[in-house]
C-alpha cells in the first residue's frame, strides 16, 4: 500500500468512525472497515471492562465457537493480546512458526483454522487504556515499518473514536442520572404533600401506594405495625383485576409471617430486603403446594425492594415495591431512593398517627366536659349544641366552651350555665371543668346566680395555674304553677342573652329589611350579661336581671363563637342572631338550636374559627 493509498484509507476510516456514537457501533465500524482496508481475514475489538478484563465489542471472521469462548477475556502476561494491552506496545506475529516460538501455549489457538499472522494493537488515548484491536491473516504476513505505522494509525483512530463514544456514554449516563435524581426529588415533594393531606392514615397509605405505581414499580404494598400485629393496609397495581387476584390469593393462602425478606419480617426487624432478581427457588420456598406455586408464578415478579418505615428509632411498617410485567430491575440506587421515600412517608405517618391519637384524646376529654344528655325538666324544653373550631388542626385541642343544666335543691328550680374560657388546650380544659363543677356545687348549696359567680371567681383565682379568664351566663329558672317561668340571670362579660316572645314574627334569618326591623326587635328582647369577666379581679361588678318567660317563650344563650364568627361579610354579630331568633316560626328549642348552628357554620363557609356552644330553653306551651 502506497503512502497515498494509506492516507486515503485512514481518511475513509475516520469518516466512517465519525458516524458511530456508541462503543458497540465504534467496534463494528472499526473492525469491518479496518479488516477490509487491511485485507485481513478476521478482526476483533476489545473494550477494557476493568483493570483485569476485556470485553469484545465486535468481531468478524472467527469461528463461532472461538468467538463465544473469548467474548470476555482476562489479562495474563505471556499472551500476545495481554502483552499488547499491559505493555502498551503492539505485538506482531508474522506466521505460525512465529507463534510457536514466542507463544507456544497460545499457538494452537492463534493458528487454529490454518491462521498464520496476527497483529495485536493496544488502544490508548494519552494515559487512558481503552482496550485492543486484533487482526488475523490466513497466510504469513510480514509487517514492514511503514505497514506497522499504518496499523498503529488505524489503532489510534479507533482509540480516539472509542474514547469519544465512552465519554459520550458517561455524559449521557450522568445526564440521565441527574434527570432521574431531579424526577425523584419531585416525586418526594409530591409524596410529602400527599402525606400532609387531611386524610386518615389508611387513606394516606393507599394514596402513597397509588402514587408509586407505575412510576417507581409495577406493584406497591404498604404494611402497618399495629400493636403486636403487622397488617397490609394498602396495595396498588395499574390493573384493578390484578389487585383483586392478589387479594383473593392472600385470603386463600395467608402470607407466611416468617418468610425471609417479607414485609412482616422487615416491619419487625427494621432491616430492608433487596432482591435485584427474584429466583424461582424463592417462590418455591414460599409456596404451600404446587397450585399455590403456579399462582405465585403467574404474578410474574422479577425484582423487589422491601424497606421499613422507620422513625424515631422504631418501625411503623414496611413499603414493598415489585417489578413484574415491565421487566425492569431494581438497582442499588432504587434501594437507596426507596429508603428515602419510606423515611419521608414514615415521618408524615408518625405525625398523622400522633395527631389522630391526640384528636381522639381531645374528643374524649371534650365529651367528658359536657353533659352526656340534658335532664328532663318538667315545664321546659331544652336543646344544646356544641361544635369545635375546625380550622387547621385545632380539633386536637380541647375547647373552652361549656354548657350545663342541673336541678337545684328547690323543687321546680333549674340552673343553666353557658361559659367560655379564653384559649384552648389542657389548661383551658382544666378551667372548663373547674367552672362546670364549681357552679354545680354552688347550685347544690343553694346559692343564687350572682353569688355562685362570685364563688366561681374566687375558685379560679385560687386554682387556675395561668392568667386565663372566662365569661359566663348563669341563670336560675323557677317553673311556676301557671306554666310561666321566673328567671334570675347573671352574666360575667358574656354575650347578651336573647328572649323570643311567643308569636314573634319578622324577616327571614339574616335578611331583615329596614321596615320590619323594629317589629323583630319588639319581639326579640336583648338581655345584657356584661358584668366583670371571671378569673382576673378579686372584686366583681355583677348584677342579677329578673325575667319572666310565658309558655312558648324561648331563652337563647350562646358563646362568642356565634357573634364573633367571621365570614366574607365581616362578623356574624348580635343583630344577625336577633334576626334568626325572631324569624317566622313555629320554632321549638331543638329547631331553633339547629337553625342557629347551621347559619353560623354556613356564614363561615363550613370552617369555624372558634368553638360554638348554644343552650336554648323553651317554656312548654
Amino acid at each position: 500500500m502506497t503512502a497515498a493509498q494509506a492516507h486515503g484509507a485512514l481518511q475513509r476510516l475516520a469518516v466512517a468512525l465519525l458516524g458511530a456514537v456508541t462503543p458497540e457501533a465504534i467496534g463494528r465500524v472499526a473492525v469491518t472497515v479496518s479488516v477490509e482496508l487491511l485485507d485481513a481475514d478476521a478482526g476483533v475489538l476489545y473494550e477494557r471492562a476493568d483493570p483485569r478484563t476485556l470485553n469484545s465489542l465486535f468481531s468478524t471472521g472467527w469461528p463461532a465457537e472461538l468467538e463465544a469462548r473469548y467474548r470476555r477475556l482476562e489479562l495474563h502476561r505471556g499472551r500476545p493480546l495481554s502483552d499488547a494491552v499491559l505493555g502498551g506496545t503492539p505485538v506482531w506475529l508474522e506466521d505460525a512458526r512465529d507463534w510457536r516460538a514466542r507463544y507456544p501455549e497460545m499457538a494452537p489457538i492463534g493458528t487454529s483454522g490454518d491462521r498464520e499472522a496476527s497483529a495485536c494493537l493496544p488502544l490508548r488515548v494519552e494515559d487512558r487504556d481503552l482496550g485492543a484491536i486484533v487482526f488475523s491473516f490466513d497466510t504469513p504476513h510480514t509487517f514492514p515499518p511503514e505497514e506497522r505505522a499504518y496499523l498503529e494509525a488505524v489503532a489510534a483512530l479507533c482509540a480516539q473514536a472509542l474514547d469519544r463514544a465512552r465519554l459520550l456514554v458517561v455524559e449521557r449516563h450522568a445526564r440521565a442520572l441527574a434527570e432521574r435524581q431531579r424526577d425523584r426529588m419531585e416525586f418526594l415533594a409530591r409524596t410529602a404533600r400527599l402525606m400532609e393531606a387531611p386524610l386518615s392514615v389508611e387513606e394516606r397509605l393507599q394514596r402513597l401506594a397509588d402514587l408509586v405505581v407505575p412510576e417507581l414499580a409495577d406493584w406497591c404494598a404498604v404494611h402497618r405495625v399495629r400493636e403486636d400485629e403487622v397488617e397490609q393496609v394498602a396495595v396498588a397495581h395499574e390493573d384493578p383485576a390484578r389487585v383483586d387476584f392478589v387479594l383473593r390469593l392472600q385470603e386463600r393462602y395467608p402470607p407466611d409471617p416468617a418468610a425471609r425478606g417479607g414485609a412482616v419480617e422487615v416491619s419487625r426487624s427494621g432491616t430492608p430486603a433487596f432482591f435485584p432478581d427474584i429466583p424461582d427457588e424463592l417462590l418455591v420456598a414460599g409456596a404451600v403446594d404446587e397450585e399455590h406455586l403456579e399462582l405465585i408464578r403467574s404474578i410474574g415478579m422479577r425484582s423487589a425492594v422491601v424497606v421499613p418505615l422507620v422513625v424515631r428509632g422504631h418501625s411503623l411498617g414496611a413499603l414493598t415495591l415489585v417489578h413484574a410485567e415491565s421487566g425492569r430491575r431494581f438497582d442499588e440506587l432504587d434501594l437507596a431512593f426507596a429508603q428515602r421515600l419510606a423515611g419521608t412517608a414514615a415521618v408524615a405517618l408518625d405525625n398523622a398517627w400522633l395527631y389522630e391519637q391526640q384528636r381522639r384524646i381531645a374528643h374524649t376529654l371534650q365529651a367528658a366536659l359536657l353533659p352526656t344528655v340534658l335532664p328532663c325538666a318538667p315545664g321546659l324544653r331544652l336543646a344544646a349544641r356544641y361544635r369545635p373550631r375546625t380550622d387547621e388542626r385545632s380539633d386536637v385541642q380541647v375547647g373552652g366552651d361549656v354548657y350545663d343544666v342541673v336541678a337545684a335543691p328547690q323543687p321546680g328550680r333549674w340552673a343553666v350555665l353557658v361559659a367560655d374560657v379564653c384559649g384552648k388546650g389542657p389548661d383551658a380544659a382544666a378551667l372548663t371543668a373547674l367552672i362546670r363543677h364549681t357552679v354545680r356545687a354552688e347550685v347544690a348549696h343553694g346559692f343564687g346566680p350572682v353569688e355562685a359567680l362570685h364563688r366561681l371567681n374566687d375558685a379560679m383565682l385560687r386554682e387556675a395555674r395561668d392568667a386565663r379568664f372566662a365569661t359566663a351566663a348563669h341563670a336560675h329558672l323557677d317553673v311556676e304553677e301557671d306554666g310561666g317561668v321566673a328567671v334570675r340571670l347573671a352574666g360575667a362579660g358574656h354575650p347578651p342573652a336573647l328572649v323570643r316572645r311567643a308569636g314573634a314574627a319578622g324577616g327571614s334569618a339574616g335578611m331583615v329589611e329596614a321596615d320590619v326591623e323594629a317589629e323583630v326587635e319588639a319581639k326579640v328582647e336583648v338581655v345584657p350579661t356584661s358584668g366583670t369577666v371571671l378569673g382576673v379581679f378579686p372584686d366583681l361588678a355583677l348584677r342579677e336581671t329578673p325575667l319572666r318567660l310565658d309558655p312558648g317563650d324561648i331563652l337563647v344563650l350562646y358563646t362568642d363563637g356565634v357573634t364573633e364568627a367571621r365570614g366574607v361579610d365581616g362578623f356574624y354579630g348580635v343583630e344577625r342572631v336577633r334576626a334568626l331568633v325572631g324569624a317566622p316560626g313555629p320554632w321549638t328549642a331543638d329547631s331553633l338550636a339547629d337553625a342557629l348552628l347551621a347559619d353560623v357554620v354556613a356564614f363561615q363557609q363550613g370552617t369555624l374559627r372558634d368553638d360554638v356552644a348554644l343552650l336554648v330553653v323553651e317554656v312548654a306551651p
